[in-house]
């Protein structure tokens, strides 16, 4: 799963070893810690800078769960580009994505 949020950018996936896990991953510095003070987590976070992700995490699966779903009941905006514009290299990144799969639509 990717989840672009007004928080970051993560990657989520099942842990290679444990099923009630979810591995969860950055590519940008304090996503993920941004993503754990709004929920009120204590972030332990791994930098991998040699990794296809900069930034690790594991989550219990029913606290990614719920942070999905508050995620989803947050959507206070009527188009995802504008409420996630910042300026910033992360801003830039959005956009390539964004036009990327325009590029290969059917």
């Amino acid at each position: 799963m990717w989840l672009y949020s007004k928080h970051g950018f993560f990657s989520a996936a099942q842990h290679i070893d444990k099923a009630d896990v979810i591995h969860v991953r950055s590519q940008f510095k304090g996503d993920l810690e941004r993503l754990c003070k709004a929920y009120g987590i204590e972030p332990k976070v791994t930098h991998t800078p040699d990794g296809d992700y900069s930034y690790r995490m594991n989550f219990p699966r029913d606290v990614w769960a719920e942070i999905v779903k508050s995620e989803a009941m947050a959507i206070d905006y009527p188009k995802v580009k504008p409420a996630l514009h910042d300026g910033t290299k992360r801003d830039r990144a959005y956009l390539k994505v964004f036009f990327t799969m325009m590029d290969f639509r059917d």
